[in-house]
């Protein structure tokens, strides 16, 4: 099966041909606080992103030891998921409803095969696999038999994992955005590496895109450039807040500057072809030549690169007419200085 080049999500088109889907990653910056959530989707809505992203958590289904910490946060992973991402159900639809009010996708990312039946009943416009399940193939059988979109990152994973992934994802589902993403918070400059996602293009032949850690908005706006077809990038309403994640997200206002840059650089991008506007109609006449006569021309003599010159305006015979000139004898006498006309030309 190929991975197809154009689909939607959330009725909005994904692919090379349209506008970049932004999506704000609200994640565990709610901290477990339902009005911080629907407030953190307005804000994404007010900022002109095209969809937000939650989590789906079920520590339970997900966890076997409850000591585990991430290295750049100083709570356990299981006490976090109770503490603040396991939201009940209902606030899970409740945020749904709202993100659908606000005309955005909503994209759900899930952690366990438990969480997938949970998603699923939310109706979602895509499902996120986090980069720490690329290489869980039970959780992609089910993802990918969603009959979703399914948006991937690859952040944790070595070429080869991603490989195996990518071969098992396309015997079940066409419709896939892999992101480039590097599992560093925050990334820095050096580290992000945006060349990968033309690789992962011509790699896998499907649409590709950038999970963003780095809070670099111009780059991140750059990766439109390089044909990221989503850019997913957390938000926060303070970056001094305590959890995970609130040190590597964009403030509203910077994230509605990262996505006035991203429609920027695709207006300025244009089309993968040459375009001549009705400026260059207006003077490209002054700026071109015409087949000149260098002296006078007697009627009868052979037209030459010694009787003939190549100069502006290019009001008469053009330059890419020589082959049919050049040989030729000339059909009247002709004074100095005179652009060259077909009737000059025996």
């Amino acid at each position: 099966m190929s991975f197809k080049q154009s689909f939607a999500i959330g009725g909005m088109p994904v692919g090379t041909a349209a506008p970049c889907l932004i999506v704000g990653e609200i994640g565990p910056n709610h901290d477990g606080d339902p009005d911080k959530a629907l407030r953190l989707i307005d804000a994404c809505a007010e900022a002109g992103c095209n969809g937000v992203k939650f989590q789906y958590h079920v520590a339970d289904a997900e966890i076997f030891d409850r000591t585990t910490k991430s290295y750049y946060y100083d709570e356990t992973r299981f006490n976090f998921i109770k503490r603040v991402q396991e939201l009940p159900h209902r606030v899970h639809l409740q945020l749904r409803e709202h993100t659908r009010a606000q005309g955005l996708a909503y994209l759900c990312s899930v952690f366990s095969e438990e969480a997938i039946d949970k998603v699923a009943e939310l109706d979602p416009d895509a499902f996120k696999l986090p980069s720490g399940e690329v290489d869980n193939p039970w959780l992609l059988e089910k993802i990918g038999s969603s009959r979703k979109p399914v948006v991937v990152s690859s952040g944790m994973s070595p070429v080869e994992e991603i490989d195996a992934m990518m071969n098992m994802l396309r015997l079940i589902t066409d419709e896939v955005v892999l992101l480039h993403c590097v599992s560093e918070y925050p990334t820095p400059k050096n580290d992000m590496n945006l060349r990968f996602i033309p690789v992962l293009v011509a790699r896998y032949g499907c649409l590709a895109g950038l999970s963003d850690h780095s809070r670099n908005i111009a780059e991140v706006a750059a990766s439109v450039a390089l044909g990221a077809s989503i850019i997913e990038i957390h938000v926060t309403f303070d970056r001094q807040a305590k959890g995970p994640d609130h040190h590597i997200s964009l403030l509203p206002g910077e994230l509605k500057e990262l996505v006035t840059r991203v429609r920027g650089l695709e207006a300025a991008l244009g089309q993968p072809e040459k375009i001549l506007g009705a400026h260059v109609r207006t003077m490209r006449g002054s700026f071109t030549n015409s087949i000149v006569t260098r002296r006078p021309i007697k009627a009868g003599e052979v037209l030459t690169r010694n009787n003939l010159a190549l100069r502006k305006p290019g009001t008469g015979l053009p330059p890419s007419e020589l082959p049919r000139v050049l040989g030729r004898k000339a059909a009247n006498d002709l004074v100095e200085g005179v652009a060259l006309t077909s009737e000059d030309i025996a």
